[in-house]
């Protein structure tokens, strides 16, 4: 089980800015959104969000060292929602997006490892 996540993607100004307004239509959509300054940017916290049972998620955006960002944080039992929050956040701004990594590379390393009783399987 995930526990706490926080998905970061680093976009282009213009992307930012297209991220913001889809934000902007969330915070809309969702009134108990509650928004404060950090030192980052923004960060976007929607409490109890009448979706999936109803979920809590934090979005934030801004520029960590010159380069515009937007994460994605989730803690409890769904957590892994927050992938689904970031796609969606990424395509409604027309942005794709694809998770560099989703585990599956670990998995088949470790296996391969753990199977391997000799150099020749090793190698295969």
């Amino acid at each position: 089980m995930i526990e706490r996540i926080r998905l970061r993607e680093e976009l282009s100004e213009e992307d930012l800015a297209k991220v913001v307004r889809a934000i902007e239509k969330l915070k809309r959509k969702f009134s108990g959104a509650l928004t404060r300054k950090t030192k980052t940017g923004e960060k976007v916290s929607f409490i109890d969000v009448d979706i999936c049972g109803g979920i809590n998620f934090d979005v934030i955006y801004g520029r960590r060292n010159g380069v515009p960002f937007v994460a994605v944080e989730m803690e409890g039992r769904k957590a892994v929602m927050a992938f689904g929050i970031m796609r969606f956040l990424l395509e409604e701004a027309g942005l794709s997006y694809a998770p560099e990594c989703d585990g599956s590379s670990a998995y088949k390393e470790l296996k391969r490892e753990i199977k391997a009783k000799n150099l020749l399987d090793f190698l295969r």
